[in-house]
C-alpha cells in the first residue's frame, strides 16, 4: 500500500509514534509531509523511519491559528498530494493537519481514504480561553464534515470526540516497544519518582513542584524530570532535579533507577513516557485526565489533586511490597494493551479496509 502520513508536528510524541507505527509495519510504501516550523524535529529523522519512506515538507504550515497562512498552508498540500500517484491511504496527525487535510483529501475525492489521528485533540486544551477552547470544537465539528474517520489514541480520548457530537469516531490504543533495559533493584531508603517530557503548560511542572515541595522533609524522596521547556523555572524546589534534553540512553538509565512515575499533564493523548515507564515496571501516578486514565487500573493510582497525589505517593513509600507489586502489574498491562504490534495491526486493519 502507499500511505501518505500528513503532520505539522513533526516532533516529541505525535513524531514517535509515527516512527515507531511506519517500522513496525515496514513493507508498506510510505510518504510523510512534514512541518517544517518546530524546532525539536529530530535532526536525523530521516534515519528514524524505513528506507523505502519519502519525505516532503510542508513548509507553510505552522502550529498557530493565522487565517493567512494556514490557506497557504491549505493550498500547498492541495497541490503536493494532487500530485501523487495512486495513494492508498492519507493519514493525518494533529489537529492542524487533522483540519486541513480532511478538507484537501475531501477536495481530492479521497475522504474514504482518510484517517485523523488527534495526539490529544485541540479542544482538550487548558492553556487556552474557555472562548477559543470552544473555537478548537466547533473546528473539529465543522472539520468532521468533509469525511476521514477519526481514530483516536485511547479510549477516553474517543470518548471526549464523542461527547462533542462528532461522530465516525473509533479508538487504537497508542503502543510501544517495551524497553529493553531492565528496572534496578533498590536496596537502599531512597525513593526517587520521576517524570519525563517537555516543560510546558499540558505537562504542569507547576503541581509536579507543589508536589514535591510536600517531601521537602524527607531526604530519602527525590524528584527527577526528563526533559527542557519554557516552564523549567517552574521546578523551584531543591529536592528535584531537571536534567534538561539528555539522549536516550541516559534517559533509559534514570527510568531503570527510578521507583514511581508521577504525571501532573493537564491532558493527554495517550502518553509514550508513561507507557515506557510501565514497561520496564515502575508503578504510576497520573493525574486524572484523558489519556492517564487509560493507563491505571491495578499498577498505580489517579489522583484529582495534590493531596491525593500526596497520599497515594505515602502509601507507595511506605511498602515497597506495594511499589514492586503494582510495578509488575504496569509490565503485564502494558503488555497486553499497549504492545506496539497490537496497534500496528489495529491500524493495518483499518487500512485494509479503507483502501478497497
Amino acid at each position: 500500500m502507499k500511505i501518505v502520513h500528513v503532520v505539522e508536528c513533526f516532533a516529541g510524541g505525535v513524531f514517535s509514534f509515527l516512527s515507531n507505527l511506519t517500522n513496525e509495519l515496514d513493507k508498506e510504501e510510505y510518504i510523510v509531509i512534514y512541518g517544517t516550523n518546530r524546532d525539536n524535529t529530530p535532526s536525523d529523522f530521516r534515519e528514524k523511519f524505513p528506507s523505502n519512506t519519502k519525505f516532503i515538507p510542508w513548509r507553510n504550515a505552522s502550529r498557530s491559528l493565522n487565517p493567512l497562512k494556514d490557506l497557504k498552508a491549505l493550498w500547498e498540500l492541495y497541490t503536493i498530494l494532487k500530485k501523487i500517484d495512486n495513494i492508498d491511504i492519507i493519514h493525518l496527525h494533529s489537529s492542524k493537519a487533522g483540519f486541513l487535510g480532511r478538507i484537501v483529501s475531501f477536495l481530492l475525492g479521497k475522504s474514504k481514504k482518510t484517517i485523523y489521528t488527534p495526539h490529544a485533540i485541540s479542544f482538550l486544551r487548558l492553556d487556552v480561553s474557555p472562548k477559543k477552547r470552544k473555537f478548537f470544537i466547533w473546528m473539529e465539528r465543522f472539520a468532521s464534515f468533509f469525511g476521514g474517520k477519526i481514530v483516536a489514541c485511547s479510549q477516553s480520548e474517543k470518548e471526549a470526540i464523542e461527547e462533542q457530537g462528532i461522530k465516525n469516531v473509533t479508538f487504537i490504543n497508542n503502543g510501544i516497544r517495551p524497553l529493553e533495559i531492565e528496572k534496578k533493584e533498590n536496596i537502599s531508603d531512597k525513593i526517587t519518582i520521576i517524570s519525563v517530557g517537555r516543560l510546558s503548560i499540558q505537562k504542569n511542572p507547576k503541581l509536579f513542584k507543589d508536589i514535591a515541595l510536600e517531601f521537602i522533609d524527607n531526604p530519602n524522596i527525590q524528584f527527577i524530570w526528563c526533559g527542557d521547556g519554557e516552564l523549567k523555572s517552574e521546578l523551584s524546589s531543591p529536592n528535584i532535579k531537571c536534567t534538561g534534553w539528555i539522549d536516550r540512553k541516559a534517559l533509559e538509565n534514570y527510568l531503570a533507577n527510578a521507583d514511581i512515575y508521577l504525571s501532573t499533564s493537564l491532558w493527554e493523548g495517550l502518553p509514550l513516557s508513561v507507557l515506557e515507564a510501565m514497561s520496564i515496571g515502575l508503578p504510576v501516578v497520573l493525574s486524572d485526565c484523558v489519556g492517564n486514565r487509560d493507563l491505571v487500573d491495578n499498577n498505580g493510582f489517579l489522583y484529582k489533586n495534590k493531596k491525593d497525589a500526596t497520599n497515594n505517593i505515602n502509601e507507595l513509600i511506605e511498602n515497597k511490597a506495594l511499589i514492586n507489586k503494582k510495578g509488575y502489574n504496569s509490565k503485564i498491562l502494558m503488555d497486553n494493551d499497549f504492545n506496539i504490534r497490537n496497534m500496528a495491526i489495529s491500524y493495518l486493519k483499518i487500512y485494509q479496509k479503507l483502501k478497497v
